[in-house]
């Protein structure tokens, strides 16, 4: 018997994300902590991103590759003062 998935009911860790945008763990943490990404649900003592509001997040992004710019931008110019 085959079971179908359901990608709203999926969610996936911050590990998965990362993996997702090609990313390190850190800096996806640093990109959800700054609020250029989406917030977890908890579940348990775990937090997990929804399948579903990571496609819509997706879907809703000019052009994400552009958060990961004003994210490195933020950076140098810290590193800079």
């Amino acid at each position: 018997m085959t079971e179908t998935i359901n990608p709203e009911t999926l969610y996936i860790t911050a590990e998965q994300c990362a993996l997702r945008y090609n990313i390190s763990v850190r800096k996806f943490q640093m990109l959800v902590k700054c609020g250029d990404m989406p917030q977890p649900i908890k579940l348990g003592c775990s937090q997990r991103w929804s399948i579903r509001v990571l496609e819509k997040f997706e879907a809703e992004q000019n052009n994400l590759q552009s958060i990961f710019s004003q994210l490195a931008s933020r950076q140098f110019k810290k590193s800079q003062k």
